[in-house]
């Protein structure tokens, strides 16, 4: 009931002042405390009865009431030509704002709640704020309900209206859980009447919220004789553009609340659903003649805060505003405008989220603290469409600056990152203290110009005078434009210039077709960091080159034996070759052969073909494979084949061996020991690949 009343205490002087303002222009014809009583209550009534969520509270919101009172304004300003009444009047105001529930809804069918899943934080931030601040801006304008800015007793009515918000503010901070604002007016006006300021010689200084009248129920509007044609003609253009804009931002409204639901309470519901089913509700209040009710995040909050997402406080609040809207015409004439021109000050500032009254958050997170204060300064001058350009620039610009700040997932200066393809041990000692001047760079998000100039400059800063290879990683980018291949061109000539190698890596298809000529692309980074070693190995003496394929049959196993030896295991080799795309072994096989590759290039995967599985590593000539099933006599853990065309190998089978290791014992220990020191080798590249896959 607490909560319920703290709720209620920001909703009589908003729901019934915004009401008041809405259906000004038809106070001369009806009770306009009835008109602002029943639209403050009933709607919300409905909508908690038929949609009930827990700690959500339904009433008229500001750009509801805001844009409503536009619209009545605008009827009304056209019913002396067309010949309106009152009722003809608020029939017309009811059409217009019922077709912007009927766009609402359309949104609610085309799932576009799901656009606020994609709005920053400043965005949604600066929305709650623009509302808040429309609020206090619209009591400044209206000179704290003197009638308008500048009027002579504007400062009689502003120091009533600080008094109740330096009141609420009070007891706030005093008994947090007692509804200070509502007491605040309340004391604020009984101390206006006592006073005898009011009737006593300077009652033409405060207006009255409504002008004394008797009870009576609501205004039905009148559906005969409207010449809807006339209207139309006249302007009915005016009326579609305030009927979309109620739709657009009240939408964005509910949206925006409804991820707040999820992400601060856990609370998960369809915003889809709930878009659709407030605009059924909406419409019905519409064409009864009320301003529809909505879901008020501020009066939400207020009850979320206090108890927790429970039903009874939201169906309490709508039973106080009820009790409200029925006794309100015997109370509300007492109540100065100024007292609830204080309440909707303190409102508008309660709306504006705390974080961005928050000097520490200013300090830490400036752009996102600036965007919010822009977006709601927006929002308070130009109104919700102006801050819906604003809100959408906004988080367009920030997408783009997160994209371009992150788009360099990992950089890779100092050689940590080499290819599967295995080598001899000279070789690998000749690459690895010249695998420095390799610079990879991983990439990733979707690459526009602006990310694509932003990745260029960085790439360029990033690099040292070693450098004489660049790899750019674009395996986890989804989608380049053509803007952002010119600059990944660009970026590819001027490093060439420079006497820099540079190669792209991983790019799907489509796009690598259109990158243009004259740019490397391969299939992975492996290969592309295949390509770096080869070039690297290019750079060596002839002296410390080994020896062409097909002069050495027995490659790195045989290195250190007396050539007797050599020359007896060589005679026990058996040849094999393997055409492109064949298959030597699959993972599962039984054989215990060792094998040594004589030409081409040999792929051990997970599976054959390897893009069935995991590229595991590729032996070129001179190099040793097999030898775990020929040590322990294990089945084969991977499959082994020709992947790049066609390879010559030579077999060792085992049994030859063992017949060989009897006759050279001393032979056969130094290719065990060979044997020993390439697998140490290899798991020592192992252990770095894995190494660098789980720093990523």
């Amino acid at each position: 009931m607490a909560a319920a009343w703290s709720a209620a205490a920001v909703t009589v002087p908003h729901a019934v002042g915004l009401g008041l303002l809405a259906f000004a222009p038809l106070a001369g014809d009806y009770s306009l405390a009835a008109l602002a009583l029943w639209s403050a209550a009933l709607p919300g009534l409905l909508l908690t009865l038929a949609a009930p969520r827990p700690g959500v509270v339904y009433a008229p919101t500001t750009v509801v009431a805001l844009l409503f009172a536009a619209v009545l304004a605008t009827a009304y300003g056209a019913a002396p030509s067309l010949g309106l009444s009152a009722r003809q009047v608020l029939a017309v105001s009811g059409a217009t704002v019922a077709l912007a529930f009927v766009f609402q809804w359309l949104l609610g069918v085309l799932r576009m709640a799901s656009v606020a899943r994609f709005l920053p934080i400043s965005v949604t931030h600066g929305f709650a704020a623009g509302v808040g601040l429309s609020m206090v801006a619209g009591q400044v304008r209206s000179g704290f309900g003197s009638g308008a800015l500048g009027d002579a007793r504007m400062g009689w009515h502003a120091l009533v209206a600080l008094a109740v918000v330096g009141l609420a503010w009070w007891l706030r901070g005093r008994w947090p859980r007692t509804p200070g604002l509502l007491t605040a007016v309340a004391v604020v006006a009984l101390c206006v009447a006592l006073a005898g300021l009011w009737g006593m010689g300077l009652g033409a200084v405060f207006v009255a919220a409504a002008p004394p009248s008797a009870f009576a129920g609501p205004l039905w509007p009148d559906w005969s004789g409207i010449p809807w044609l006339a209207l139309a003609e006249q302007h009915g253009q005016a009326l579609v553009v305030l009927a979309l804009l109620m739709a657009l931002v009240n939408s964005l409204e509910i949206m925006v609340f409804n991820q707040e639901l999820e992400l601060d309470h856990g609370l998960r519901g369809n915003a889809n659903a709930a878009l659709r089913r407030e605009s059924l509700l909406g419409m019905v209040c519409a064409l009864a003649g009320m301003i529809p009710a909505s879901t008020s995040a501020s009066r939400s909050r207020i009850v979320l805060a206090q108890a927790g997402p429970v039903l009874q406080a939201p169906r309490a609040h709508a039973a106080i505003m009820l009790g409200v809207a029925l006794t309100g015409p015997w109370w509300l004439h007492w109540v100065p405008m100024a007292c609830l021109s204080g309440g909707l000050v303190l409102a508008g500032m309660m709306q504006v989220p705390r974080l961005m009254w928050s000097v520490q958050y200013a300090r830490s997170s400036r752009p996102t603290w600036a965007q919010s204060w822009l977006v709601g300064l927006v929002f308070a001058v130009l109104g919700g469409v102006g801050a819906l350009v604003a809100g959408l620039v906004v988080a367009t610009f920030v997408l783009l600056r997160d994209s371009a700040a992150k788009v360099l997932r990992h950089v890779r200066l100092d050689g940590e990152l080499r290819s599967r393809r295995l080598r001899r041990a000279a070789s690998d000692g000749w690459v690895t203290p010249r695998m420095n001047q390799v610079a990879v760079f991983e990439l990733q998000g979707v690459m526009s110009f602006g990310v694509a100039a932003h990745m260029s400059e960085q790439v360029r800063l990033r690099l040292l005078p070693r450098h004489r290879w660049v790899i750019l990683d674009a395996g986890r980018v989804p989608a380049w434009d053509s803007t952002a291949l010119a600059q990944l061109r660009a970026l590819l000539r001027d490093l060439e210039k420079q006497g820099i190698a540079a190669a792209v890596a991983a790019l799907d298809e489509l796009t690598a077709a259109h990158v243009g000529e004259g740019v490397r692309t391969f299939a992975d980074l492996d290969r592309a960091l295949e390509w770096a070693e080869v070039a690297i190995l290019a750079q060596r003496p002839m002296d410390q080159r080994p020896p062409r394929g097909g002069s050495d049959p027995l490659g790195e196993i045989g290195e250190g034996m007396h050539r007797q030896a050599r020359l007896a295991l060589e005679a026990l080799l058996l040849p094999l070759a393997v055409p492109a795309q064949g298959v030597v072994f699959n993972a599962g096989d039984s054989d215990r052969d060792l094998l040594v590759v004589i030409s081409g290039h040999i792929t051990l995967s997970t599976q054959w073909p390897p893009e069935r599985g995991l590229r595991l590593a590729t032996v070129g000539p001179g190099m040793v494979f097999g030898e775990m099933a020929f040590l322990n006599g294990a089945a084969r853990s991977a499959s082994a084949g020709a992947e790049r065309g066609t390879a010559r190998l030579m077999r060792l089978p085992r049994d030859h061996f063992d017949g060989w290791a009897r006759q050279y014992p001393e032979a056969g220990l130094i290719l065990m020991e060979n044997l020993a020191q390439m697998g140490a080798r290899r798991l020592a590249v192992t252990t770095r690949q894995l190494r660098s896959v789980l720093e990523q």
